[in-house]
């Protein structure tokens, strides 16, 4: 069964909320304890390409901890949902950049980020209420290219250099390919 448009676009709008405090180092515990923490699974299980972990007491400390080692916000290009009403699962994706600001008086290091989050809806809300929904799975994906591509020097190298004469290798390697198939 298709969602309702209304219900989707609160559902979008939600979990652009929700990545923005997740992902803004400036923003308090005491905000993501309010605005964040009410909608994780108990047992919630983040990924990412480094670390894995289950439960909503490893997801606070794991909030907490980077909100306090590590300074950076994200700049959303796009939020989407998909809602299944049949069984109330759905899954949100938001698609952004992660700028890195460690040393941000010498370099921010903007890293694109696809955040997804697998939910289930508790229930769907109306026009003054918004809708119910626990998250079960948080996942933040990043592209190994776009991580070295960021870094200065190197990632000139990288883009400049390695990708177009890695491109021509695999043309080669490819042509070569194709014409010992075609003459078996």
């Amino acid at each position: 069964m298709r969602a309702p448009a209304r219900l989707t676009e609160q559902l979008t709008e939600k979990f652009r909320q929700i990545s923005l405090l997740l992902y803004d180092t400036n923003v308090a515990s005491s905000e993501l304890e309010a605005e964040v923490f009410p909608f994780m699974d108990p047992r919630v299980r983040f990924v990412d390409p480094w670390q894995e972990g289950t439960g909503l007491a490893n997801y606070r400390d794991g909030a907490a901890g980077f909100h306090c080692m590590l300074r950076f916000d994200l700049v959303i290009s796009q939020v989407g949902v998909q809602l299944d009403l049949g069984t109330k699962r759905g899954r949100a994706i938001v698609d952004g950049v992660m700028n890195l600001k460690q040393l941000s008086f010498l370099y921010t290091y903007r890293l694109r980020t696809l955040l997804t989050y697998e939910f289930t809806l508790t229930s769907e809300g109306d026009s003054e209420r918004a809708p119910g929904f626990l998250i079960q799975t948080h996942e933040e994906m990043w592209s190994l290219g776009d991580m070295i591509a960021a870094v200065p020097a190197a990632g000139w190298v990288y883009q400049r250099l390695f990708r177009p004469a890695f491109s021509q290798g695999f043309l080669a390697a490819s042509s070569l390919c194709r014409r010992l198939k075609a003459g078996s």
